[in-house]
């Protein structure tokens, strides 16, 4: 049987997790040294959020690009673009660019954070030329933009809205190519097999086949 897969967590489960540890070295240090129990996978994400930015920009590296360089971190994220941060975007398009650029040395893919700036994001891709994959993390947005993603070669992970019917996640899970997919908690007080029941239904497929579909893509995704 293969694993649950959860791409963006706040909190660990069951199965391969990659644990959002923010910005510091000394969050992934704190991490290593619990003890998960038995199945349990955890690894790890660093990056800057959106809506954690100063306008300066000072020192916001200091603590991020010696962490990404850790084994056991094996994505850079999440990061993004947010139109509800106070920062301006273009700061925030800087801060992002950074982070690509990060993701590229290091060969690591990249958990995106977007919120009304997904122009913007597309546009950043194609203009940085980013090989490393980008995975957009809760997507819960329209189809026109969800074919936008697609049609740039983004993967696509969703949570938690699919367990409320009226969501767009919930309507246009279909339409996702398995190749792309990805499921995850983020912060929500919600166990990810709960996540996997829900895709599984809406996809008429078995747990376990939609468990093996995102092993292949982490597999492929992370070099695994």
């Amino acid at each position: 049987m293969n694993p649950y897969v959860n791409i963006h967590t706040h909190h660990v489960g069951e199965g391969i997790n990659i644990l959002d540890v923010g910005e510091g070295k000394a969050w992934v240090e704190k991490e290593e040294k619990r003890e998960w129990i038995e199945g349990q996978n955890v690894f790890y994400s660093v990056g800057i959020h959106p809506m954690k930015l100063n306008e300066s920009g000072e020192n916001l590296f200091a603590g991020i690009e010696d962490t990404a360089r850790m084994e056991k971190v094996i994505a850079i994220g999440e990061c993004g673009l947010d139109r509800r941060s106070p920062i301006c975007m273009k700061t925030q398009e800087e801060i992002l660019e950074v982070q690509v650029r990060l993701a590229e040395e290091l060969c690591k893919p990249l958990i995106i954070h977007c919120v009304k700036a997904y122009s913007e994001l597309i546009a950043m891709k194609r203009r940085t030329g980013s090989s490393v994959p980008w995975i957009v993390h809760g997507y819960n947005n329209n189809e026109q933009i969800l074919r936008q993603l697609l049609n740039h070669g983004l993967y696509i992970s969703v949570g938690a809205a699919l367990l409320d019917s009226r969501s767009n996640a919930f309507r246009l899970l279909r339409m996702i190519p398995a190749e792309r997919l990805f499921l995850e908690n983020d912060d929500k007080e919600v166990e990810i097999s709960v996540i996997y029941e829900a895709a599984s239904a809406i996809f008429e497929v078995d747990v376990e086949v939609l468990k093996e579909i995102t092993r292949n893509n982490y597999n492929k995704v992370f070099g695994k």
